[in-house]
């Protein structure tokens, strides 16, 4: 077993650098575009409910300094040809017609097809020279020779590299954000400033005060949604017990509060979210109720 592995060192060795630098490469770049998603994996554990607005796009206002880790890793070689990883195995990439140090360009466009790898990785052990983003930007990956020529490092070209993969990336990714509320379950965005204190208090007591033992209700009522003449109501149930784990337990609950409600608020003038949730030391599930009179949706969470 170790000859036969010796013989495969020998017969392929570019293959196996070729290979590691994918893989070297797509560890390091990975580690470091997940630092712009530390914000957003922190709040994915948190277990705080709260009455904020359905957002207009997947992430956020954030979105755009998560788009900085997609950038940097589609921009990785383009400093000399040279990302962190092919530093560390000395390897550069090199404009296959004139030879010299491949543009920052260049790289940008070779580093689009590093979304396709499970190809790329075919592609690559078959030719270690070139994966099919090379064949496209017209590069090719070399051991790194010491004695070529490197080009001072023209930060603008660096820089206006950068500017456009990330307005590429923000073009592509509007599509799918525009399309998040409608695709989430909750189209309706309320009016903030219609916040009614006294009714959002008196149905917040209602509501306690009949079934108190079951759970803690945080109600917000709003006057106005942005689209119709009409409330909108807004529920944090924080369940005392786990009713969620039986339909019928959850069913007969959520009956009664609907009902509650209705008793407050005539049906077909207002729209609401109701938000059912069981905590446990380690975890938080939750079902979501949407009242919609057009149409009617329940999410599991």
């Amino acid at each position: 077993m170790i000859q036969t592995e010796n013989i495969m060192t020998e017969i392929f060795p570019e293959k196996r650098t070729r290979l590691g630098s994918m893989l070297l490469d797509h560890l390091i770049m990975t580690m470091i575009a997940g630092i712009f998603f530390i914000p957003e994996i922190i709040n994915s554990f948190s277990t705080v409910l709260t009455h904020k607005q359905p957002e207009s796009d997947i992430f956020g206002g954030m979105i755009y300094i998560y788009i900085f880790g997609f950038a940097l890793y589609i921009c990785k070689d383009c400093i000399n040809g040279r990302s962190i990883a092919k530093r560390i195995l000395k390897l550069q990439l090199v404009d296959i017609t004139t030879g010299q140090v491949a543009s920052s360009l260049k790289c940008v466009l070779r580093n689009v097809f590093c979304f396709l790898w499970p190809l790329e990785v075919i592609i690559a052990f078959n030719n270690p020279g070139q994966r099919i983003g090379d064949r496209v930007a017209g590069t090719k990956l070399v051991l790194f020779d010491p004695t070529l020529e490197q080009p001072k490092i023209n930060v603008g070209k660096v820089t206006l590299a950068f500017i456009l993969t990330y307005g590429c990336i923000l073009v592509l990714i509007n599509p799918f954000n525009s399309g998040h509320l409608i695709f989430s379950g909750r189209e309706t965005k309320f009016v903030e400033s219609s916040y009614n204190v006294q009714l959002s208090k008196s149905s917040e007591k209602l509501i306690n005060d009949s079934l108190g033992q079951t759970l803690t209700a945080d109600i917000k009522v709003f006057d106005k949604i942005e689209t119709e003449n009409l409330k909108y109501v807004s529920a944090i149930f924080v369940l005392k017990r786990d009713d969620l784990k039986l339909k019928s337990d959850f069913d007969k609950l959520n009956t009664e509060t609907t009902r509650i409600l209705l008793s407050q608020f005539p049906e077909k003038t207002f729209l609401g979210e109701l938000r059912y949730s069981y905590k446990t030391s380690t975890s938080m599930n939750t079902t979501i109720i949407y009242l919609d009179w057009r149409k009617k949706r329940r999410i599991g969470g």
